[in-house]
């Protein structure tokens, strides 16, 4: 994912992501909620999803002049509390408030007129690396197994101007994202369908295994959709590298500030619809997984094609990140 149902990170005792209840009016404490229960998504949308929510909620103010410094700090709350490991929620709020000496109607509507033109240029430049990687082989076909639904891979998939690819996807599940990825590259490319169980009948023959980041941690590693981890390990037995194909807003600053990340388990009867009648039968149901550094052979980004050491560099003089720390303990 990235990236659509997010893992939830529990932060540690310290950490008061509480909600205020008293700024944010209710229908947009409503599309926030609607933001939390979406599992369809991918980061770019919710990135769009929160630029929504915030515009709605300053068509509500009146006075564009008007001091809304502890509105946005509620509002800020709120969103991140929603989907508190979604990476890209919490840089999309640190680019909008991060040193605003004004905090008025004017000062977040520039600001959401930035960041968007920020998306753009980043997006341009992640097509042109990704586009310069695929071009510098000189194999007539390349084999490319995926896993999960990626919003960020599709779009630079469908707009590369070739069709001299073969495709795998991973069915994905327990919620089979790989089936929607499968209809929509099967438009343009030779496209195969296969069990999740099935990638090690098919991984010899592969190239490149490209996977959607949903966060990238302060150690390298990366969250991803369940089963990222043992296709990336079990790449490691043959030719094929692991390339992630991310942005510069996929740093987590929660993991950057040494905050605990723990996956969430999710309905068994995703997984097992069945009434339970073993005391001894556990059943259990995660979307995500984490994939250590030393599996990822490289990162495919706005920054450039780099390892995953020089891409969490890179990233940290880019990113506003101080402002976080403060935000977490205020």
């Amino acid at each position: 994912m990235h990236n659509f149902i997010i893992t939830t990170i529990i932060p540690v005792e310290n950490i008061q992501l509480k909600k205020m209840n008293k700024l944010v009016s209710k229908e947009i404490r409503n599309q926030i909620t609607n933001l939390k229960k979406n599992n369809k998504s991918g980061a770019n949308e919710f990135i769009n999803k929160t630029l929504e929510i915030i515009n709605c909620q300053l068509e509500l103010v009146k006075d564009q002049y008007k001091d809304i410094n502890p509105l946005m700090f509620e509002l800020s709350k709120e969103v991140i509390s929603s989907r508190p490991s979604m990476a890209p929620l919490i840089n999309t709020i640190g680019f909008l408030i991060h040193g605003l000496k004004i905090v008025n109607k004017n000062s977040i509507l520039l600001r959401i007129k930035q960041i968007k033109e920020e998306r753009e240029k980043i997006s341009s430049i992640l097509m042109s690396n990704f586009l310069s990687f695929l071009t510098k082989f000189k194999k007539t076909t390349l084999k490319i197994m995926l896993i999960s639904y990626s919003s960020t891979i599709i779009e630079l998939l469908t707009q590369y101007d070739k069709n001299d690819l073969i495709i795998y996807v991973l069915e994905s599940r327990p919620l089979f994202e790989g089936h929607r990825v499968s209809e929509l590259l099967s438009n343009k490319y030779e496209t195969h369908l296969i069990i999740d169980a099935a990638m090690g009948k098919y991984i010899d023959d592969i190239d490149f295994v490209f996977i959607g980041v949903d966060s990238v941690l302060e150690d390298g590693s990366i969250i991803n959709k369940i089963g990222t981890y043992p296709l990336a390990v079990l790449t490691k037995s043959t030719n094929a590298q692991v390339y992630a194909i991310c942005d510069t807003f996929k740093y987590n600053l929660l993991s950057h500030y040494g905050y605990e990340v723990k996956i969430e388990e999710k309905p068994i009867k995703e997984v097992y619809n069945k009434k339970i009648k073993q005391d001894l039968l556990k059943v259990h149901n995660y979307y995500f997984d984490i994939t250590p550094p030393e599996y990822i052979d490289g990162v495919i980004s706005d920054l450039g094609i780099l390892t995953i050491k020089e891409f969490i560099e890179e990233v940290k003089n880019k990113l506003p990140i101080d402002w976080f720390e403060k935000f977490i303990k205020s």
